[in-house]
């Protein structure tokens, strides 16, 4: 009964770690090609906008003047989109877990840290929750099912380097 119950919250884990994936790719492919949700139609990276310009919209906080003073930046929007796509395929394919996680996670914190605090909770928003959620997906053993993790860890730059798992 309770290997049952394992395999179904490996499951539920492994389905969590794809969705939060699908997060990043999905960010990733508006901001890249302005596909109209939450960078306009027109704006995408492609058209020669900034990623990293939605910025001086949405934040707010005691890290408002630091972070306006890195929208726009060429080397930041490459390295923001980096990010996204980076850990969005590893989050989905289930590989680098260790590196996908303390990726994800700061990546949400930092994505936290542009409203600090919360206009809605003085501490608390989904993408703290993400981030808890993602590293109780990589130490609960989440990336072990609907995933390339078995065929990843095999190969020998992975075996050399166990960072890499």
């Amino acid at each position: 009964m309770d290997s049952e119950r394992d395999e179904k919250g490996l499951l539920a884990l492994a389905v969590f770690r794809i969705l939060v994936g699908w997060l990043f790719i999905w960010a990733f492919f508006d901001k890249l090609l302005g596909l109209g949700f939450a960078t306009p139609a027109g704006s995408g990276m492609i058209d020669r906008g900034s990623p990293s310009y939605f910025v001086t919209f949405v934040t707010d906080g005691i890290f408002k003047d630091f972070y306006l003073s890195l929208a726009g930046n060429t080397i930041v929007d490459i390295v923001f989109m980096a990010a996204l796509l980076i850990l969005g395929v590893t989050l989905i394919l289930g590989i680098t877990s260790k590196l996908a996680t303390i990726g994800s996670a700061m990546f949400l914190v930092v994505m936290w840290s542009l409203h600090a605090p919360p206009s809605d909770n003085p501490i608390i928003d989904f993408r703290l929750i993400l981030a808890v959620g993602l590293v109780a997906t990589y130490y609960l053993g989440g990336y072990k099912r609907l995933s390339l993790y078995g065929r990843w860890k095999e190969w020998s730059l992975v075996k050399r380097f166990p960072i890499l798992e």
